[in-house]
């Protein structure tokens, strides 16, 4: 067995107790901050390393082991990296700089070599790939001429003019064919699209917008030893300022500081006050249990909507090294598959290997996932694709929720604006996936954005 370095951090459950100020396991001295952070993903991490770099004090609430996110990699044995959540990032000044900062070796993100192989993955059978095997270099460019009339969201942020423009409102379908771009639709399909031709073309866009056709047509780089030998090098530089397998019980805004409990795996508890908080987990009234969100807050964070997604790294598949499947279903329009789905298997440099991404609505549960994996891989087999078997699971990562949006209405009315109005608003600030486009290197530079703010 190798051996697995990554975190799944931005996520956390918050208990509240009915007294935030009385507690039965513990008395714990206070620490005061100048901020906390709650979550140690790509945003968390980002802002933990600059703040260092500020000299401002703060604590990092991570529920997991390990900084990371998204970002996680498996190591065999001989201590090849595998990386089955994020794969790279966006070759510009933003990533260099950090990178440089953390003393980070990288290296261009060169796919394994290997064939794609075109299958329906409800039957198992491989098909005519005439749609997703189109010249994707000359489509993404026509794409990028499509939208790059909207200049406001080229940095990933919400940040719209007064109206909306109704082509960004449009679901994906309509903006295709208003601007004929039959030929661009399997280039923007991708790993958060869900039903991607119904989507507000806006949120596709926050997927594969100008900066991110750029940063695929121009290649990515990664770390030489994996993506998690950033998040290695970040604690790092944290230390102790982080608090791992800690989740928080309540937040008390109310006073001239901000006042967090954080309960850890072990029950103990800690006290801390800051002057000011920065959340980078998903804001749903869910995740942000115990916050004691005011009308203004819970009026917005109650109108999200979400897919769920999976990425798993498998192995013992039957699928021949040098592989790649990419799930394509001729009976639909443009022949993209619907969800749930599996949007592609790829196979990898480490023999044996290969990861998958699986895509579904809000109720798409990791149970419904894991079986979709199975039958899915166990079908090839069956109708004698490949000599595929059931496959061993071998790591699984949960990146749910993932395309946070809007329904059109509330987008109209102000949603956004709304949303991004609370930045300072009862001393939190906020970063993360659900106010930026979700590339690392975007929410880096968004998350600089916010600092900057909390500290004008």
């Amino acid at each position: 067995m190798g051996h697995t370095r990554f975190g799944l951090g931005g996520l956390l459950s918050f208990a509240l107790l009915n007294s935030p100020f009385l507690h039965a396991h513990a008395t714990p001295d206070v620490i005061t901050r100048d901020v906390v952070i709650v979550g140690g993903g790509a945003s968390g991490t980002y802002a933990g390393v600059r703040l260092k770099e500020m000299g401002k004090t703060f604590t990092l609430i991570e529920r997991n082991s390990l900084l990371g996110g998204h970002g996680e990699t498996f190591y065999t044995n001989d201590d090849k990296p595998i990386n089955y959540g994020v794969e790279g990032y966006f070759n510009n000044s933003v990533t260099l700089n950090y990178l440089a900062k953390l003393q980070v070796p990288y290296e261009l993100r060169v796919p394994a070599p290997a064939e794609d192989d075109y299958i329906n993955l409800r039957t198992g059978e491989k098909v005519d790939a005439a749609e997703a095997s189109k010249n994707q270099s000359a489509a993404l460019h026509q794409w990028m001429d499509s939208i790059s009339q909207f200049k406001f969201l080229e940095d990933g942020s919400y940040n719209f003019p007064d109206p909306v423009p109704e082509d960004l409102l449009m679901p994906l379908r309509d903006f295709i064919a208003k601007y004929k771009l039959d030929d661009a639709v399997w280039g923007v399909f991708s790993h958060g699209s869900g039903n991607v031709l119904d989507m507000a073309t806006l949120y596709v866009i926050q997927y594969i917008g100008v900066p991110h056709a750029k940063a695929f047509l121009n290649g990515y780089i990664r770390p030489s030893h994996g993506i998690a030998d950033l998040y290695t090098r970040a604690t790092k530089v944290i230390g102790s300022d982080v608090l791992f397998n800690s989740q928080i019980e309540w937040v008390d805004r109310s006073g001239g500081m901000v006042k967090v409990l954080v309960r850890n795996s072990d029950g103990k508890t800690q006290r801390i006050h800051a002057k000011k908080l920065l959340v980078t987990i998903p804001p749903t009234t869910r995740h942000l249990t115990g916050f004691s969100l005011d009308n203004r807050e819970a009026s917005l964070f109650t109108k999200w909507h979400y897919q769920s997604y999976y990425a798993a790294l498998i192995n013992e598949t039957g699928i021949p090294d040098g592989h790649n499947i990419i799930n394509i279903d001729p009976s639909n329009p443009f022949s993209v598959p619907y969800e749930p789905f599996i949007w592609r298997v790829d196979a990898q440099r480490v023999p044996g290997y290969h990861t998958i991404k699986l895509v579904g609505n809000e109720q798409f549960s990791e149970e419904d996932a894991r079986e979709l994996l199975e039958s899915s891989i166990e079908r090839l087999g069956e109708v004698g694709t490949f000599p595929a078997t059931k496959p061993r699971i071998v790591k699984w990562g949960d990146h749910t929720p993932v395309t946070m949006s809007a329904s059109v209405e509330d987008i109209r009315a102000g949603f956004y604006k709304n949303l991004y109005a609370l930045q300072g608003h009862q001393k939190t600030f906020y970063t993360g996936a659900s106010w930026c486009s979700d590339y690392s290197t975007l929410l880096w530079g968004f998350t600089e954005d916010v600092l900057k703010k909390m500290f004008a």
